[in-house]
């Protein structure tokens, strides 16, 4: 039942998230066709709504009107590895010709253990 919950949850945020309020909308100007960087961020990681683990995403744009640059990270903790504490993904995207566009994607990793336990870092875990 409260995994149900958890998940109904989620699901509401998320597509509250995509559709955005009209402000919303008005700041993020795209094509019918185009998706926006956190309908392309979801899309690429379908388990943030559907797995057991705590999800924090945070979407940055470069300024309040008429934006060109997005920033979205997606922290994902309880994981099932006990190696590793969290996961940090971070999308950059850029708007060309009305189509917000991947620039990059970096992935990062919080161990569990050892002396570099307390930060981020892109090797793996051991």
């Amino acid at each position: 039942m409260k995994e149900m919950l958890r998940l109904l949850a989620i699901s509401g945020l998320c597509l509250g998230l995509m559709t955005g309020c009209a402000t919303t909308t008005k700041l993020m100007s795209f094509k019918k066709e185009g998706e926006t960087p956190l309908q392309q961020v979801l899309k690429a990681q379908p388990e943030i709504s559907r797995e057991h683990q705590n999800t924090s995403i945070q979407q940055v744009f470069n300024r309040a009107e008429s934006p060109t640059a997005s920033k979205i990270t997606v922290i994902q903790t309880g994981l099932m590895d006990d190696s590793v504490s969290a996961i940090k993904t971070e999308y950059l995207f850029k708007l060309n010709d009305e189509t917000w566009q991947l620039q990059n994607k970096q992935q990062s990793y919080q161990c569990a253990r050892g002396k570099k336990s307390k930060g981020f870092q892109t090797a793996l875990c051991s």
